[in-house]
């Protein structure tokens, strides 16, 4: 692994509501609380290296170190499914964990792209500790970088998702996993996150606000241009922040900026899981998101989506720079499926592909299916499915896979100052330091 301090000339920040340019080491600016940072780098020129993993695009990642590793975007023309859909040119961009074609994400998901980045980025700023809240890909995801690092990391996750707290080797412990008992509310975990990072001086991690999780993720789209020359005219995806979608539509302009590719963005298509369909219908209707209203029907149908880790009740939809923008600016589409549409588009997608995907992957190709359908996606039109993950398919194949044990479990009804005070002993002794010991 190399390891650097970050020079000041890679890369600064720039707000996405007013312009200012900002110190690297922040994720707010000071004038415009409700917008998103965005990186602005030094280098210019689309210039992949030969590398084979997400730091073949170093020179568009915020860290100035590297690692060698598996994890790494993988782009390829379909042939199977795009006939199926009768489709030209639809290139999938396989982000799980399948070594038949060179896709090695060790978790199975491309929130692999986030996690080594940012915990990269955090070392080179002096940082050694980190919390986060997630229901459950990224959480799988940083607690194996933080085990590939020997990073301090505090994963929150409501405990509906523990289930999918597993890693294809044995957890550091560095690792911390907080468990909030009963409950599959993932707004409820980030507010968790955000008390105990608060209360014991743990640094967030920042989720949408962070920039190399966005960057690590928008590594997809510098892949599919690697790969075919040009930017797609569309851009599928499945969401529950959304944060995705804005990372696709960042690099799109950070290479459009270059100057080496045609100006048009690629058109966005964000599809949710019914009946939960937060940033859809805010979308389709124009009424603003509210996590806080009618929370226990929200939770029912969160219970009732099979891709359960797009639920998240908060996204940022409203903030410069967020997901209403990136929809607006590239004339944008979301879509509502069904679990027996997400069923039979993972149906569709073995038949064809080979490959096995997860539920969140089914949404995005029912969305794609749909999108054909009605005309939105024409036949001879350049299009990028992102095929998000397909979590422990293949993995169980190749791997004894090991879960993530408990650290410590917090009832519901002490999300609260006052109710962590409680636990304010096992962490000030136990939860922020390297190489924990209970």
């Amino acid at each position: 692994m190399s390891s650097q301090a970050p020079s000041a000339q890679k890369y600064v920040l720039c707000c996405a509501g007013c312009g200012k340019k900002l110190s690297p080491a922040t994720d707010r600016c000071p004038d415009c609380s409700d917008a998103l940072l965005r990186t602005n780098y030094a280098t210019k020129v689309f210039s992949p290296t030969d590398r084979r993993d997400v730091f073949r695009y170093l020179d568009w990642l915020p860290p100035e170190g590297s690692l060698e590793t598996t994890v790494g975007p993988v782009v390829y023309r379909s042939e199977a499914l795009a006939t199926r859909l009768d489709l030209s040119r639809l290139y999938v961009g396989f982000n799980g964990y399948a070594p038949e074609i060179g896709a090695r994400n060790p978790t199975g998901s491309f929130k692999d792209f986030e996690a080594l980045p940012t915990l990269l980025r955090f070392r080179e700023q002096g940082k050694e500790a980190i919390i986060l809240a997630s229901a459950g890909n990224t959480a799988r995801a940083f607690a194996y970088a933080a085990t590939i690092l020997g990073f301090t990391a505090c994963l929150v996750v409501p405990e509906a998702m523990l289930h999918k707290l597993w890693l294809p080797r044995k957890t550091s412990d560095a690792v911390r996993l907080v468990v909030l008992e009963r409950s599959a509310d993932y707004a409820e975990a980030i507010r968790l996150a955000s008390l105990l990072s608060e209360r014991f001086g743990i640094p967030a991690e920042g989720g949408a606000r962070n920039v190399a999780r966005r960057d690590g993720m928008g590594t997809v789209v510098l892949e599919h241009v690697r790969v075919t020359g040009h930017l797609p005219n569309h851009y599928v995806q499945a969401v529950g922040s959304g944060t995705g979608a804005i990372a696709a539509w960042e690099a799109s302009m950070r290479l459009i900026a270059s100057g080496a590719y045609a100006a048009a963005l690629p058109k966005l298509h964000l599809v949710q899981n019914a009946p939960f369909t937060p940033i859809h219908d805010a979308w389709t209707t124009g009424r603003p998101i509210r996590p806080d209203e009618d929370v226990s029907g929200q939770l029912d149908r969160i219970r009732a989506i099979d891709a359960d880790v797009l639920a998240n009740r908060n996204p940022p939809f409203t903030v410069a720079g967020g997901v209403r923008d990136a929809l607006r600016a590239t004339d944008g589409c979301t879509y509502a499926v069904t679990n027996a549409e997400i069923a039979s588009a993972q149906e569709l997608f073995a038949d064809a592909e080979k490959l096995p995907i997860s539920p969140e992957a089914g949404a995005a190709v029912a969305a794609l299916r749909q999108a054909a359908l009605a005309g939105r996606i024409r036949r001879d039109e350049s299009v990028l499915l992102n095929v998000t993950g397909n979590n422990d398919a293949l993995l169980r194949r190749d791997y004894e896979l090991h879960p993530v044990t408990p650290w410590l479990r917090i009832p519901p009804g002490e999300v609260s100052r006052r109710g962590i005070g409680r636990w304010a002993d096992r962490f000030e002794r136990q939860g922020t330091q390297p190489g924990w010991q209970d």
